[in-house]
């Protein structure tokens, strides 16, 4: 499967919640599991994966993952929101102003609130998909096969190994396949997702769920 097909084949439900008074609260280098539905959400303690639930905190660095069927959504102070999709692994960041967080597998959503001066971006084994300011975007892939990120406000760069960048704005999205160099310029979203039938349905800020890709009418 390359990756524009997998950009059209995602189908994650789940309902972003509000941030919650705790996370709004927890000292800066701990995160907060603010929603988790579907299944189970693991963290690695001490060579082995232990469960943990929501309304837990979650520091910096930390290896989490997610069930088959699991999407959760992780709050970290002075970096934003991150959603986890199904059957996902990551790293959190461990750098505040720099914060990267690396995605072994599955998919990673992230709308960003960084202080002026920072950054915040998701590195997978083939491309760095890095954003400053205010932006949501999304990464997936498939290990080491493909990627894609796309976004649907604010901007993002996309980095690949070998320093080749570019820039994708709101509403597109830039795929990579293994051993492919990153394309010239990014392309536009919604006309894939139209023609597949599917759309990311987590991403409720910007989609109409179940809308083939569909952008609310006061999406900005």
């Amino acid at each position: 499967m390359n990756a524009k097909s997998a950009l059209a084949g995602i189908l994650l439900p789940a309902v972003l919640l509000p941030v919650c008074a705790s996370a709004l609260a927890a000292k800066p280098e701990n995160g907060t599991v603010i929603s988790l539905r579907g299944g189970t959400l693991e963290r690695l303690d001490k060579n082995a994966w232990r469960e943990i639930a929501q309304g837990q905190k979650v520091g910096i660095g930390e290896r989490l993952r997610t069930g088959k069927a699991a999407v959760a959504v992780i709050e970290m102070p002075d970096v934003g929101r991150f959603v986890m999709g199904p059957g996902s692994e990551i790293e959190l960041g461990r750098e505040p102003k720099d914060f990267t967080t690396k995605m072994n597998r599955g998919a990673l959503w992230m709308q960003t609130a960084l202080p002026a001066g920072s950054r915040a971006a998701i590195s997978t084994p083939i491309a760095i998909a890095g954003v400053r300011g205010t932006a949501f975007s999304m990464v997936f892939g498939e290990g080491e096969k493909a990627v894609c990120a796309c976004t649907c406000s604010g901007n993002i760069e996309v980095t690949s190994p070998d320093g080749r960048k570019v820039g994708v704005p709101k509403g597109e999205y830039v795929a990579i396949d293994a051993g492919q160099s990153v394309p010239a310029k990014a392309q536009a979203s919604a006309p894939v997702l139209e023609k597949s039938g599917t759309v990311f349905d987590f991403c409720q800020a910007c989609h109409v769920v179940g809308g083939k890709g569909k952008l609310k009418s006061d999406w900005k």
